[in-house]
């Protein structure tokens, strides 16, 4: 039975950059980034109609929450639960920011297994995902009718569309920035870090100089060298291409679309080909709530998780709000007569998510200048992938 209540159910208001809360015993308050305040806001007022606990929403940019958090909370002064990234799980984990999270069996089945391996840390679920991302094959309907199923099929497409004397090209991909180039390094078993048997990654395996990265890192210095795909190629230069109709085909996120149909493109969406019969297998990038360690109302959360958030109803209303493949299967099931997020779905379904440790910040800095070095052509794939490890070992290690 709801309750009514006669106070302010839910507020929200603008984090201005200082500490201006506190947690409460028997009430919530939840930190989350301007799009999801929102939907965070009229999820909290469904609770508070049926509890009678009060639930504030406070909106703060998602740099904010990730610094404030951190000194905020052992102080008393900050959220019951954060909305944030998978990859924040790793830094406030080892500084003992938020709380290991127990899901029933039956509830835990119900989200996308990548997803929960994206917010579990060294064996431990530390959040509950709400939405997934990643890229696949965005492709102009008006230069390549039907999408290509294999990595040959693709080579075959690019030839006959490319023409750098007018600027377009079959194929491209953002580089050297390797986010969205990863599905090809990884297609024939590239990783970033190995992994235990349990799932915990290992920071002493390092994979950037695998075969299978050397491998995927060929094919891109292929392209390059037959001139199919320029040796540069920056987000600016790659959605400039893309909305200007100039792009057969590019690896890119749903982020991609608007701009790609702001130039009147015809696009489609479709998973990335299979290469030597392997799936590429991109990055994932999972959204949700975490858990502040020193919050004094853990059983409140657990019920609000269970019985407010984790619903078919308002991951539905999350999506409708945020529209990105839902990490709860029965609510990705009811949108799936939207063939965009279908093909997103299908593709980031062979993903892995970005790992979530502290290191990354480094990796991505010199997983890049590597790329860099291919992209040019001053070092070999082996030569500067086999760099760029001993980089990160010798810096890991120390």
């Amino acid at each position: 039975m709801k309750r009514k209540v006669l106070i302010v159910l839910t507020v929200s208001m603008l984090f201005l950059g200082s500490v201006i809360t506190a947690t409460v015993d028997g009430q919530l308050i939840i930190w989350a980034d301007d799009t999801r305040t929102p939907i965070f806001k009229e999820l909290a007022e469904d609770y508070t109609e049926m509890t009678g606990i009060v639930v504030t929403v406070y909106e703060m940019t998602m740099d904010a929450i990730t610094e404030q958090v951190v000194t905020a909370s052992p102080a008393g002064e900050g959220p019951d639960l954060i909305v944030g990234a998978h990859d924040w799980i790793g830094r406030l984990v080892r500084n003992g920011t938020i709380a290991a999270i127990d899901l029933p069996e039956d509830l835990l089945l119900q989200f996308d297994p990548v997803t929960i391996d994206a917010m579990s840390f060294e064996g431990k679920l530390y959040g509950v995902p709400y939405s997934r991302e990643g890229v696949a094959l965005l492709y102009n309907k008006d230069l390549v009718p039907e999408p290509p199923q294999t990595w040959d099929e693709l080579i075959a497409i690019t030839r006959e569309i490319t023409n750098p004397a007018i600027g377009q090209y079959g194929f491209i991909v953002e580089l050297p920035f390797p986010y969205n180039s990863f599905p090809v390094l990884s297609a024939l078993g590239g990783y970033i870090f190995g992994q235990s048997p349990e799932g915990t990654l290992l920071m002493d395996d390092i994979g950037l100089d695998s075969v299978g990265m050397i491998l995927g890192a060929t094919l891109i210095d292929w392209l390059i060298e037959e001139g199919l795909m320029p040796g540069e190629i920056p987000w600016e230069t790659m959605t400039g291409l893309l909305s200007e109709g100039k792009a057969g085909m590019v690896i890119t996120g749903p982020w991609s679309i608007p701009i790609a149909e702001s130039g009147g493109v015809n696009v489609g969406v479709a998973p990335i080909p299979t290469i030597c019969g392997q799936r590429p297998r991109p990055f994932v990038g999972v959204s949700g709530i975490m858990v502040n360690a020193y919050s004094p109302n853990k059983a409140i959360i657990q019920d609000f998780i269970e019985n407010q958030y984790a619903t078919k109803e308002s991951m539905l209303k999350i999506f409708e709000m945020d529209p990105r493949p839902s990490a709860f299967i029965p609510a990705f099931e009811a949108t799936r007569d939207d063939p965009v997020m279908n093909a997103f779905a299908e593709s980031i379904s062979f993903g892995m998510p970005i790992p979530n440790v502290p290191e990354m910040n480094t990796v991505w800095s010199v997983w890049t200048d590597a790329m860099t070095l291919i992209c040019n052509q001053t070092l070999s794939p082996h030569e500067a992938l086999r760099q760029a490890t001993k980089v990160l070992e010798d810096t890991f290690s120390n």
